[in-house]
């Protein structure tokens, strides 16, 4: 499946991304005709990368912009020399990943001799040029972009994410620019006789003449962000939302829609950007938040584009939208600023920031939780950068200290947490829904250091945060640091921030929210609860007294959420089994040998949703009873059923497709053969 860029080159090659390769494919006149096969060395990782923007040079060099996983890609060049193919080269200063500064590209760039020119939905480095020959990098633009760069004589010209086109001279000089509309330039713009022809996602297109004055060529038929194709079927109405991260405010992770083979594919669309967080939905509408700071709404039975909109100085924030009563609101995190954004669900219009601190990591998908109007939501204080400052703050890679010696933890950092630094605080914030003003705040610096991997959810009326403080107490003393406690456990008052109960004998342990149902909390994680032990178990405590109701088998780890349904209890283990529960005991009835890495699983009973819309039946002991299409190379996320649908958000191949299933998927063709019935 090809859904990026092609090029020619040597006049009859056809350069097709294709299933995370490069086909080089020479048209024959009577047939095709496979040259080579390229394949991107093995480097952050070794699966098969995708391709977000492919270029080609007129000396036959193609550049490809690649993503393995977690903002880890660059451009490589492959160069068709005969029948062998030669890889291997990239260009210098376009590789990105979680342990350097800087965001991936999405974009194919623009070639002139031995300069390459680069967009990235990146604040400060909107457009980059690389010098191969001098192997250095200077931005010419400081607004964000994934509109591919167009080469004039004298300029580079491009669209932004917030309605910009600019003209940024090749000579290094001041860059002009032009405010279109407030809707962001994704596409290219198109240079004929001295003037500038650029569309827009507001759906016009403008020309801009040779003396640079803005002219509108046409304007849309309709209004772009209208819902045109409303959701049907017995399962549109509200109620069969898949709304928050983990489906609802308890954090149960799961649904029953009816949900039952054969799938059918109903669409698919790009995805200008990358996620290890679940896509929500509501209002007829699927709402997308990407790790660069973009928030996508597409229309839920076609995935046509509604809006979208992009913020400035959000860095790797992998966590997920939450729709209520029209609203939308988004934990926007980075290393410079954090905001929660409450937006209009449909038209993407911000009604209120406010701001808090924290890095999601991998573990903090959730957005926040909502009880009446106030809307709450927690995570860590403390200092970030893209590396941290010793092993237990990073993930991977050498350390780096400032020259101070402040403690400062990695933005992505290490699953394995025997500490956090000093300045680490745990923190809960609740605002007003509708103004955004702080109705109480708490602070949980006395019961211990942390905060980042934490919990919440809302049950009965009743807010419960988890938060852990790291495992190993020793070195804690060592440290200076509270040694008391390795994690907190509390009941709240949504309305008041009062504290109804609170534990430290049982708590996250990081990688893990909680869950609640029937009066009974479930609270998971991936570290050890305390030094001395490999041991890891899910525990259930009484919502109304935070008493120990049991403790599950030995497990190897229970990541994301503890998945709490009608019939089943599921959690996922990192590379490892995927462990069902009797609710009543604890005890593990069987496992299911899925070997996935991190998946942030769903269930729609009786069944677990995985990777590349893996089908595991629950009430069949785990047979996998569909999978497919495989468009993702990564097993991080998993799909979500809203409203007798399937979603699903590939992590690292930029894919949204959605299925519809069961008998009623007869009625539901592709929406593509929709609209050739109508053409």
């Amino acid at each position: 499946m090809c859904s990026r860029d092609i090029c020619l080159i040597k006049g009859n090659v056809v350069v097709v991304p294709a299933g995370g390769r490069t086909l080089f494919i020479e048209d024959t006149g009577a047939a095709p005709k496979l040259k080579a096969t390229g394949e991107i060395p093995d480097f952050h990782g070794k699966e098969y990368p995708a391709t977000f923007g492919q270029s080609a040079d007129d000396d036959g060099n193609v550049y490809v912009q690649w993503h393995r996983r977690d903002n880890a890609g660059r451009v490589d060049i492959m160069r068709l020399e005969g029948d062998a193919l030669k890889t291997g080269e990239f260009v210098p200063g376009t590789e990105t990943n979680i342990r350097m500064d800087g965001l991936l590209s999405f974009s194919p760039v623009a070639i002139r001799g031995s300069e390459v020119f680069r967009v990235k939905p990146e604040s400060g480095r909107g457009l980059i040029r690389h010098d191969m020959s001098t192997k250095e990098s200077k931005p010419l633009s400081g607004a964000g972009a994934i509109a591919p760069p167009v080469l004039t004589k004298r300029h580079a010209i491009f669209g932004d994410l917030n309605g910009k086109l600019h003209f940024a001279p090749l000579d290094g000089g001041k860059t002009r620019e032009h405010v279109l509309s407030d809707a962001p330039i994704t596409a290219p713009a198109a240079v004929a006789d001295g003037i500038v022809f650029v569309g827009s996602e507001d759906g016009r297109l403008y020309r801009l003449n040779p003396m640079l004055k803005a002219e509108l060529v046409r304007k849309a038929p309709n209004s772009i962000p209208t819902i045109r194709s409303p959701l049907t079927g017995k399962l549109a109405d509200a109620k069969y939302d898949w709304y928050t991260n983990y489906g609802n405010f308890a954090g149960q992770n799961s649904n029953n829609q009816d949900l039952k083979p054969p799938l059918r594919m109903r669409w698919a669309r790009r995805l200008e950007g990358t996620v290890k967080h679940l896509p929500v939905c509501g209002g007829g509408r699927l709402y997308t938040h990407t790790a660069e700071g973009q928030i996508i709404a597409v229309e839920q039975d076609t995935g046509r584009l509604l809006w979208r909109r992009w913020w400035p100085d959000v860095y790797l924030s992998f966590t997920s939208p939450l729709y209520i009563d029209g609203k939308l609101l988004i934990p926007q995190a980075g290393m410079k600023k954090s905001f929660v954004r409450c937006l209009d669900a449909a038209t993407g219009n911000m009604l209120w920031e406010a701001p808090f601190t924290g890095s999601p990591s991998w573990s903090r998908q959730f957005p926040p939780v909502v009880a009446g109007k106030i809307a709450i939501y927690a995570s860590g204080s403390g200092d970030y950068a893209p590396q941290g400052s010793e092993k237990p703050y990073t993930f991977g890679g050498e350390p780096v200290k400032p020259a101070d010696g402040s403690e400062v933890m990695s933005f992505i950092y290490s699953n394995d947490n025997p500490y956090y630094p000093k300045n680490h605080h745990p923190r809960v914030w609740a605002w007003d829904l509708e103004t955004g003003k702080v109705v109480w705040e708490k602070d949980f610096y006395d019961q211990g250091r942390g905060g980042n991997d934490c919990g919440i959810c809302i049950l009965d009326g009743k807010l419960y945060y988890s938060v852990f403080f790291g495992y190993d107490a020793d070195q804690r003393a060592r440290r200076g640091l509270p040694v008391k406690n390795n994690g907190l456990t509390c009941c709240i008052d949504p309305k008041t921030g009062n504290i109804l109960w609170q534990t430290n004998d049982y708590y996250v342990t990081a990688k893990c929210t909680l869950s609640a149902r029937d009066g009974k909390l479930y609270i998971g994680g991936f570290n050890r609860a305390q030094q001395g032990t490999d041991d890891r178990f899910v525990w259930c405590l009484d919502a109304n007294t935070g008493k120990l109701v049991w403790k599950s088998d030995a497990v190897t780890s229970a990541l994301n959420v503890v998945s709490v349904g009608e019939r089943f209890m599921f959690s996922n283990a990192l590379r490892g089994k995927g462990n069902i529960f009797d609710r009543e005991t604890g005890k593990v009835t069987f496992s299911i040998l899925t070997n996935y890495a991190c998946c942030r699983f769903t269930m729609s009973e009786p069944y677990v949703l995985g990777a590349n819309m893996d089908m595991i039946d629950l009430s069949q002991d785990g047979k996998l009873v569909s999978t497919g299409p495989a468009i993702d190379s990564r097993e991080c996320l998993g799909a979500v059923v809203s409203n007798g649908r399937i979603f699903y958000t590939s992590q690292a191949s930029g894919f949204v497709v959605s299925q519809t299933y069961g008998p009623e998927s007869k009625d539901l063709p592709p929406a593509w053969e929709v609209r050739n019935a109508k053409q």
